[in-house]
């Protein structure tokens, strides 16, 4: 087995496990997506639980609302679509109350985290907005027969 493979190996089993010995400060890094999807999801939980426990003990319905809306994004988009009125409402009233603790925190971080749950908001809104409905057809329409007459051969 190749060193890196051997490598990935650790971290995957690590990862698993929930077991490790990585700097808290390498697993919190702001990644470049612009929305939080799979992976950035996992790391505003690191940064939320190293940085603002006190917050998420507080407004532990809100920070769970939150987090299961973005898991839901990622492992069933269709599931995610069918969210009724009243669950969009929790979901849009979480993120109002996220987004006022990472605007009162001075870490840069928390910025970066700010606009990602920001933007996160805005899409998730586009596509509940912009999401089609799924409607019975109303009226059938017979399709005309087209006969194929043999052509003259040579």
């Amino acid at each position: 087995m190749s060193q890196k493979l051997v490598t990935f190996a650790i971290v995957l089993s690590t990862l698993i496990s929930g077991v490790g010995s990585a700097k808290a400060e390498d697993s919190v890094r702001v990644n470049n997506t612009i929305y939080l999807s799979a992976g950035p999801d996992f790391n505003f939980k690191v940064f939320m639980n190293k940085k603002a426990k006190r917050f998420i003990k507080k407004n532990d319905e809100a920070w769970a609302t939150f987090n299961n809306v973005v898991r839901l994004y990622n492992d069933s988009t269709g599931q995610f679509l069918l969210m009724s009125e009243d669950e969009k409402a929790d979901f849009y009233e979480a993120v109002a109350t996220i987004n006022s603790k990472l605007s009162n925190m001075r870490n840069e971080d928390a910025q970066i985290w700010l606009k990602k749950v920001d933007v996160t908001e805005k899409v998730f809104a586009f596509l509940w907005e912009n999401k089609t409905e799924n409607k019975p057809f109303e009226e059938l329409y017979e399709l005309p027969t087209i006969s194929v007459e043999p052509t003259v051969g040579r």
